[in-house]
């Protein structure tokens, strides 16, 4: 679907009904009326630049961390977890997926463990019930755009407009406001970081990312994240994959026999603000 005179052309959906016209370049100034063939040919340009996938390492967003730490710059943000608590997140990107979504969450119920979903929105309007399975399950629904681009590379207007977005659908779904968002690939800056916090959103990063988008196979998979995994470890993972589905269940027994409590990124949030003792998270999950 082309993306011309608005970011989301017009459609009935939420995601796509909204008319946000981009700037006639870069990511400063205001809002511009793309009315030219010359300005679709630019909002084209900043859409395919925008839908250019960047991953961020678990290193990189520490690195990062640490220079905003130093710069004095305090953010609604989750990079990691207590390291006293024995409690790791698991988290999921980019679904839901008919195909794989039910999977991940019989064995997540089979386990007794609960997980965050971090949902596209336009993926979401698609497959509503498989967010209300996520919500009714007692798992944490999380804000991941409604477009799954690059949130640095679109002009500075739009950032909260792709969070709002997502946001407006997944409400319309569970009844809820998210608290949590994560923006793909975890690139991320100063304008991203506060268009989120000004819509009451929590970043969340990753301590762990095994790289299972790319299917490396499951062996591959596992040793990444249990040769970084800790206390107050955050999992990346991602919903749409198979083998991400077929080596959960080794996952989960491996760490469940080291004594480590699954959490979700909201009970990890409040542990790392001090609203929660150790002791105080329920075992089993």
């Amino acid at each position: 679907m082309r993306r011309t005179a608005a970011w989301g052309a017009v459609a009935a959906s939420l995601c796509f009904g909204l008319m946000v016209l981009w700037p006639s370049a870069g990511r400063a100034g205001g809002p511009a009326a793309a009315t030219a063939a010359g300005n679709n040919g630019r909002v084209d340009a900043f859409w395919a630049k925008a839908k250019q996938e960047v991953y961020r390492s678990a290193d990189e967003l520490k690195a990062q961390r640490a220079r905003e730490l130093r710069k004095g710059l305090r953010y609604d943000e989750l990079a990691h977890g207590n390291p006293r608590l024995r409690t790791i997140a698991l988290t999921f990107d980019d679904g839901p997926h008919p195909q794989f979504t039910l999977q991940l969450l019989k064995i997540l119920k089979q386990y007794d463990v609960t997980a965050t979903f971090f949902v596209v929105g336009q993926m979401a309007e698609k497959h509503p019930e498989l967010i209300r399975a996520e919500h009714t399950a007692g798992h944490v629904v999380g804000n991941h755009t409604c477009h799954h681009v690059n949130l640095t590379k679109i002009p500075v207007l739009e950032i909260a407009t792709e969070w709002q977005a997502c946001e407006d659908v997944i409400r319309s779904i569970t009844g809820e406001t998210m608290r949590f968002a994560r923006p793909p690939g975890g690139d991320y800056d100063d304008d991203v970081i506060r268009a989120a916090m000004g819509l009451g959103l929590t970043t969340v990063l990753w301590t762990d990312d095994p790289g299972d988008y790319a299917s490396p196979g499951d062996m591959v998979i596992r040793h990444r994240v249990l040769r970084r995994v800790g206390n107050g470890g955050i999992i990346l993972l991602h919903d749409g994959v198979q083998q991400t589905v077929d080596v959960l269940p080794q996952l989960l027994d491996y760490l469940k026999s080291r004594g480590y409590q699954f959490v979700t990124v909201e009970e990890m949030w409040s542990e790392v603000r001090g609203r929660a003792r150790p002791g105080s998270i329920k075992v089993g999950r």
